[in-house]
């Protein structure tokens, strides 16, 4: 793989550190955000108030260590970092090409067994959704056709946010050809998420990091084709009953990349020949610091300031950043309002859809008027893909034109949408993959950074992926 001439206005440094703050920023906002998942908003505030919440060498109120919390160890991440993960193991296995019977086989064996390299620390905490489709008794053969027999039993009705967690790094390899980087990422998101809106959440996501690859954040791209239109509602429809030739998103995969030894197609699910080159830290298991159950009664209650403090609405809207997240929801908003039929008739699924398969609902999660507006933390629809989508994009566009430190506004951006709870750790994966990518890795806080336990890890796969994208030795 290498780059085409001309394919970003970014040196080779830069890009690597949008890279590198990616995988960073989704990693860190997966750990912080753990600290309130399953809470409510007034569960978050008792016990950490308005922060900051102890990480790393950060100062603050301490995790509050619960059955649910007692799961993962100190500076550990989720599941949503580990599937993440995986698939950067399918991409460097891949030559940086997305291979969904690769990533199934890679999800089927982690969720059975965990991470080899990482102690095989256990998984938790796998969506209902993801947990579903690695029941079906095809999976590992036909991904797509699973993903979608499981939405149909779902009465057509199952947008969670498992597929849009993990695909952020999609907007990485290929970021030159949008239309390579929506491929890859509706085949990444629909191993598992058969739903339009999870297909076009996932696009929104990695066609804005593409951008900021590419670092043309201000041009207007010009309108889609009706045959790519169609092209992309094809891939929409990979593994549905009536699945036609053409429709097949695996098929046509028309990009040159140095080939896959026979040897390595044949190893471990986990690595790679390239994976040989990691240091010894990752072949041998990494050893984890546990974490000790905290008694609530003996935790003093956080001190919530009367008034509170401004939050983030306080940075306002970046313009230029609100302007390209707008282009790219119009430019992809057709993936939803044109459902493709299928071997039902369109105005059966319509009617089995959510009623928020709409322009205006898609706009409505979008552009909320303040996170707080998203209800994050009811709990009947904490999952949902457009309300992470929206909480995401919300702290994407803040405008930090105005800020001195944007390390300082990446701690106080996270924070604040974690003490929103509800699902916090995935949306604060997708907040801080779209912000770590926006800001580069240098300007992370060190803080968070030194809290993460595999370190080590991240880069060395980071560092695999990236000479295979820049194509160096």
């Amino acid at each position: 793989m290498e780059f085409p001439e001309n394919a970003s206005k970014l040196n080779l440094d830069e890009i690597y550190d949008k890279l590198k703050g990616c995988v960073y920023g989704a990693a860190i906002g997966d750990a912080i955000g753990l600290a309130t998942e399953f809470m409510s908003k007034e569960r978050a505030r008792n016990l950490y108030g308005i922060g900051p919440i102890a990480f790393g060498t950060e100062k603050g109120y301490e995790f509050y260590i619960d059955s649910h919390r007692g799961k993962w160890n100190e500076g550990d991440w989720t599941d949503d970092t580990d599937q993440l993960l995986l698939i950067i193991n399918t991409l460097i296995a891949n030559g940086g090409i997305f291979n969904s019977c690769d990533f199934a086989m890679r999800l089927r064996k982690w969720a059975n067994q965990g991470f080899p390299e990482l102690d095989n620390k256990p998984t938790c905490d796998i969506g209902i959704t993801v947990s579903s489709v690695l029941s079906h008794p095809q999976f590992l053969k036909k991904p797509y056709k699973s993903a979608w027999d499981i939405w149909v039993q779902s009465n057509y009705n199952m947008a969670a946010n498992g597929g849009l967690m993990r695909t952020a790094i999609l907007g990485v390899p290929f970021f030159w050809d949008e239309k390579q980087v929506i491929k890859q990422t509706l085949q990444a998101t629909k191993v598992t998420h058969a739903d339009p809106r999870c297909g076009l959440s996932s696009v929104i996501l990695t066609t804005l990091i593409s951008r900021l690859i590419k670092g043309n954040v201000q041009d207007i791209p010009t309108d889609l084709t009706d045959e790519d239109k169609q092209e992309i509602l094809n891939w929409l429809q990979s593994g549905s009953p009536n699945n036609e030739d053409e429709q097949d998103i695996d098929k046509n995969i028309n990009i040159s990349v140095k080939s896959t030894s026979e040897k390595s197609k044949k190893e471990n699910f986990f690595s790679s020949e390239k994976d040989k080159h990691l240091n010894q830290s990752s072949s041998t298991p990494l050893k984890r610091r546990k974490r000790t159950y905290m008694n609530s009664k003996s935790r003093e209650p956080a001190i919530i300031p009367n008034p509170l403090p401004p939050g983030i609405e306080l940075f306002g809207v970046d313009p230029v950043m609100l302007a390209l997240t707008k282009s790219l929801v119009d430019r992809y908003k057709f993936m939803i309002l044109n459902i493709p039929n299928t071997s039902q008739s369109s105005s059966r699924i319509s009617s089995y859809l959510q009623t928020d398969l709409s322009e205006e609902a898609l706009k409505k999660y979008c552009f909320p008027e303040s996170l707080a507006s998203l209800d994050l933390d009811e709990f009947s629809s904490i999952g949902y893909v457009y309300k992470c989508l929206g909480s995401a994009l919300y702290c994407f566009t803040r405008n930090l034109n105005k800020v001195d430190n944007e390390s300082e506004a990446f701690k106080k951006i996270i924070t604040e949408l974690t003490l929103e709870a509800g699902d916090a750790d995935t949306n604060a994966t997708v907040a801080g993959a779209l912000l770590g990518a926006r800001i580069g890795y240098n300007k992370l806080p060190k803080e968070w950074i030194d809290g993460l336990t595999y370190k080590t890890f991240l880069d060395e796969k980071i560092n695999i992926l990236w000479k295979i994208i820049s194509n160096s030795d």
